[in-house]
């Protein structure tokens, strides 16, 4: 019969076991969206060089019916497009997280960034 000590040696043992192979997943999960949002910001930056004005991006994205939010920071003045490209997953805390590719603008209504935005809600 197993003593006291082995059962807690063996148990907290598969518990390390078990957390090691959920954060590896985890991670590896993670590196395969993250490859996906990358690849989803190419056709962005090859197709709407910096410098682009607002007007052009806008009708860029009208004529291939992409859909997006004009987004403002502290005013009426649309400083972004963000166009929603996934999710990533919630967590014990946290709600999913929209991920987008932003359009950033400058304050001459010029292209400025295109990056990867993400936002999301947790306690």
């Amino acid at each position: 019969m197993f003593s006291m000590r082995k059962i807690i040696a063996l148990t907290a043992l598969g518990a390390a076991v078990l957390v090691s192979a959920w954060l590896i997943c985890s991670r590896v999960a993670q590196a395969r969206r993250d490859s996906a949002w990358r690849a989803a910001i190419v056709q962005f930056q090859r197709d709407l060089p910096i410098g682009t004005s607002k007007a052009d991006v806008q009708r860029y994205l009208n004529a291939r019916n992409i859909r997006y939010l004009a987004a403002t920071r502290g005013g009426s003045r649309v400083e972004a497009y963000e166009i929603k490209i996934g999710e990533d997953p919630g967590g014990l805390v946290c709600e999913p997280w929209d991920v987008s590719v932003a359009l950033e603008f400058s304050s001459a209504d010029v292209l400025k960034q295109i990056h990867i935005s993400r936002s999301g809600t947790c306690l």
